[in-house]
């Protein structure tokens, strides 16, 4: 399999997961939680605030069908489209990076290598977001550390990923269409 049958099948993967969780899952959880969608869902953010709430609603005895979705959420879809989408942004960078011009010099292969780093610290950024939300919420029984610290933190770690996520994109976008361009003669 080449590397751009690769990419196409890994962003479908990727468009797939992320179609699957907003349309489909998030609003099925929104109405079994009582407390609005997923919060890594919300494009505009949360804080911690919404995280508290959210955990006080699961909390509810009565929102048990709400608890499994929410886990069957971090370990099903959400554990893999930070990978696919980890790779795919990977593939793009060690694709476009070589060979281009990025702020008036050539790139090679060790350059493509070290602009890998963003997408993939996005990556762990994203787990590590789901790990503190599969920590904080019920079912879970968060420490009296996690309990005291995690609403505040988690906001934060979204800010990053969103971030990592949004300068990975650019730079893809930027060697796709730019990369090319404005070589020195």
């Amino acid at each position: 399999m080449g590397r751009n049958t690769m990419i196409a099948l890994l962003l479908a993967v990727s468009a797939a997961l992320l179609a699957w969780m907003v349309w489909s899952l998030d609003p099925e959880f929104a109405r079994l939680s009582g407390a609005g969608g997923f919060l890594d869902a919300r494009l505009s953010g949360y804080d911690a605030e919404a995280v508290v709430a959210l955990g006080t609603a699961l909390s509810d005895p009565a929102r048990v069908e709400a608890r499994e979705l929410l886990r069957f959420m971090y370990l099903g879809p959400d554990l893999v489209l930070p990978l696919a989408v980890t790779l795919a942004l990977c593939l793009l960078l060690r694709g476009f990076a070589p060979r281009a011009v990025l702020y008036g010099r050539r790139l090679d292969a060790r350059h493509a290598r070290l602009l890998c780093l963003l997408p993939f610290l996005y990556g762990l950024v994203d787990y590590a977001e789901n790990i503190g939300f599969l920590t904080y919420f019920p079912p879970a029984t968060p420490g009296e550390w996690a309990a005291l610290n995690l609403p505040g933190i988690l906001p934060w770690i979204s800010r990053v990923k969103f971030a990592l996520l949004a300068v990975s994109i650019l730079l893809v976008l930027r060697l796709v269409l730019f990369g090319r361009a404005g070589a020195k003669r």
